[in-house]
């Protein structure tokens, strides 16, 4: 029995978590991070841009992260809201219409948008 225990405590010490991306800088790991929570936000985004203002468009690569803050503090407490700021245009060659800021309100039961700052 003792045996079988310090073969199982050597095989835990001596593993090595693998790496998830080797040569890859901490700007990057935000990066994509922020595009990822900017892609799942996307489609609450253009619903609520779209009943506002038809005609205009945004690109994800234009919108800003303004703010992340969770609203309870604690171990797994996952509500959020996050503020996010878009760029907007209208028309084929993009000219500008002005930003659009969205705050979701984002929780394990979904994603609502809780305000809209034009």
């Amino acid at each position: 029995m003792f045996l079988l225990l310090l073969i199982s405590l050597t095989s835990v010490l001596t593993w090595n978590r693998p790496q998830l991306a080797e040569n890859v800088s901490a700007e990057e790991i935000h990066s994509d991070f922020y595009d990822v929570l900017l892609v799942l936000l996307d489609p609450y985004a253009r619903k609520v841009i779209n009943k506002e203002y038809p005609s205009r468009s945004y690109a994800l690569w234009d919108a800003e992260i303004l703010e992340i803050k969770r609203l309870a503090g604690g171990y797994s407490q996952y509500d959020f809201t996050v503020k996010v700021k878009y760029d907007t245009y209208t028309g084929p060659f993009n000219p500008p219409e002005g930003p659009i800021t969205l705050t979701f309100l984002v929780t394990t039961e979904g994603v609502s948008v809780k305000n809209i700052q034009k």
